[in-house]
């Protein structure tokens, strides 16, 4: 049986209003999450700078429960376990953070905090002694740049200078384009005897990718170079105003004739000219009685 529009029309609008009711009930309800988390984080953070470490990681572990994506109470969660010796519980914590952050919008642009999260990470698998450790994925499959970026951080803290040059090498050739990685390896090289000019060369690397860190340019200077634009690759300056590629052939004949005409016509109409100006000069005068 079919149903009217004017019959229908009441149905419709119980089932919009349903839906945005809905809507509302779960935007609603994230904020709500959000809000606890944050207020969860808080607390930890309050306990935390207190010394209250074992009550801040309760507290830290409620937020991440309520808020998974939390990334910031999944970084404090660590540093609440480090100050208890609970390397294991830390490192997973950091692990965690690190997938964490790469799900949300402003994970993903906190780069200080990435850098912060696999600092801790490193020091944590340090002060464990785990020289076994596995990087997070690591069942064979070719390690990110990333994951050897963790392992170097770790060797370094551990104090296995070739550990930890091997692994910042890898890690640099699998991402040249990351900053941080260039930076930390040149930093790292600049500490270790005989590895000046390697430090130079990871540290121009660092400045052609950021030449505003404020640790890269006093690491330069430190070496004897002068931070500038001599340092950039070609590609980074700025562009020319000319065009690349070779300048486009000129027809030199005709050029030589469009030249010959328009000096041929500027002299008709000069010729022009002066001949109207006498004949008109004639009439005036006429002849006189």
């Amino acid at each position: 049986m079919s149903t009217s529009p004017a019959e229908s029309a009441p149905v419709h609008c119980a089932i919009r209003a349903t839906f945005f009711g809905l809507c509302i009930f779960a935007l609603a309800g994230c904020s709500e999450v959000v809000s606890s988390s944050k207020h969860s984080r808080e607390t930890g953070q309050r306990l935390y700078n207190e010394g209250e470490y074992v009550d801040a990681s309760g507290a830290f572990n409620k937020a991440v429960r309520e808020d998974p994506t939390d990334y910031r109470s999944w970084y404090w969660l660590g540093q609440s376990c480090d100050k208890t010796q609970s390397y294991h519980q830390a490192i997973r914590a950091y692990r965690t953070d690190l997938e964490v952050r790469k799900r949300t919008a402003p994970g993903r642009e906190d780069e200080a905090m990435r850098v912060r999260i696999i600092d801790a990470l490193g020091k944590s698998i340090a002060a464990g002694n785990d020289r076994a450790f596995q990087p997070e994925g690591g069942n064979g499959s070719r390690p990110t740049a990333e994951e050897k970026y963790v392992e170097a951080k770790a060797f370094e803290y551990m104090g296995d200078a070739d550990s930890a040059m091997d692994a910042y090498q890898q890690a640099a050739r699998l991402d040249t384009r990351d900053f941080a990685i260039a930076k930390d390896y040149g930093l790292y090289l600049e500490k270790v005897q005989g590895m000046h000019d390697q430090s130079v060369k990871q540290l121009k690397r660092a400045y052609q990718l950021n030449d505003k860190d404020p640790q890269v340019v006093a690491a330069l200077r430190r070496s004897g170079v002068v931070p500038g634009p001599s340092l950039k690759e070609p590609e980074q300056l700025a562009k020319p105003s000319v065009p690349k590629g070779p300048f486009p052939e000129v027809d030199i004949k005709r050029w030589q004739q469009q030249q010959a005409q328009g000096a041929a016509t500027a002299s008709g109409t000069v010729s022009s000219g002066s001949a109207g100006v006498g004949s008109g000069a004639a009439s005036t005068a006429g002849p006189r009685d």
